[in-house]
């Protein structure tokens, strides 16, 4: 369940995004949250309480932080990375398939790639994929990947949705290349627990619907669709987290 609060404040955002100016409380009340004039309704003071660290005072209206300063700055680039697997374990299971994001100021790249396990992929993975043992038959291996992937992780921050399971998966392979992941990390889970204290959940569906991210149902629990998701609400959270003062996001 998400708290109502961060709905509107989600509405709100999209508002002055699809503006692209600051509004004023009021104008926000009608057309983001649906709110009538009434007769002793005071508006501006049912916009004020779910304003988060997004929104910024900008004159007499309300605007956004991203509006002044970029969540992946020219020399600080960001890569958002996600795995699917054939189970849980990095010990007994395997990596089916890799897709991350590079960004760098306006610069982004993509890599999608299906793994071959080498094992049949169980049915419930399918199930949950759309991966079939067909998608995979003819892919290179995990060792052939990671090193097309290895040059897109120089010099970035790594942005992961429960950072934990997918580098259990990632850094006994890479360093079976003679390489170590020396990144620094955000896990998105952890910076769900400090922009959104009242969830209680924090799996990326919640994230999503705390966010009313648009995605494709379709692309959920593939890798390429869960870094774009993951990449969505990451940025959501770190303007929330930096309330108007630019850092780092590894800092933050």
């Amino acid at each position: 369940m998400v708290p109502v609060e961060y709905k509107m404040a989600a509405r709100i955002a999209r508002e002055l995004r699809a503006a692209g100016r600051p509004k004023t409380a009021r104008e926000l009340a009608y057309v983001a949250l649906s709110l009538a004039s009434l007769p002793g309704v005071n508006l501006e003071k049912a916009v004020e309480p779910v304003l988060d660290g997004r929104f910024s005072r900008e004159g007499g209206g309300i605007g956004l932080w991203e509006w002044h300063y970029d969540f992946a700055r020219p020399g600080d680039p960001l890569v958002v990375l996600d795995l699917e697997t054939t189970g849980l374990s990095p010990s007994d299971n395997e990596i089916i398939e890799i897709a991350l994001m590079r960004v760098e100021g306006s610069r982004v790249d993509r890599l999608s790639r299906f793994v071959n396990p080498g094992v049949a992929i169980p049915p419930f993975i399918t199930s949950l994929t759309g991966i079939s043992d067909a998608d995979v038959r003819d892919a290179p291996d995990v060792y052939q990947v990671l090193e097309e992937l290895i040059p897109y992780l120089d010099g970035a921050t790594l942005v992961i949705q429960n950072a934990p399971f997918d580098l259990g998966f990632l850094r006994p392979r890479i360093r079976r290349l003679g390489v170590k992941i020396q990144n620094e990390v955000i896990d998105t889970v952890q910076w769900a627990r400090r922009a959104l204290p009242r969830m209680r959940r924090r799996g990326l569906d919640y994230l999503i619907g705390a966010f009313e991210v648009s995605i494709d149902a379709r692309a959920r629990h593939r890798a390429l669709g869960d870094v774009e998701a993951a990449w969505a609400v990451a940025r959501e959270m770190y303007y929330i987290l930096t309330a108007g003062e630019p850092r780092r996001p590894a800092e933050v």
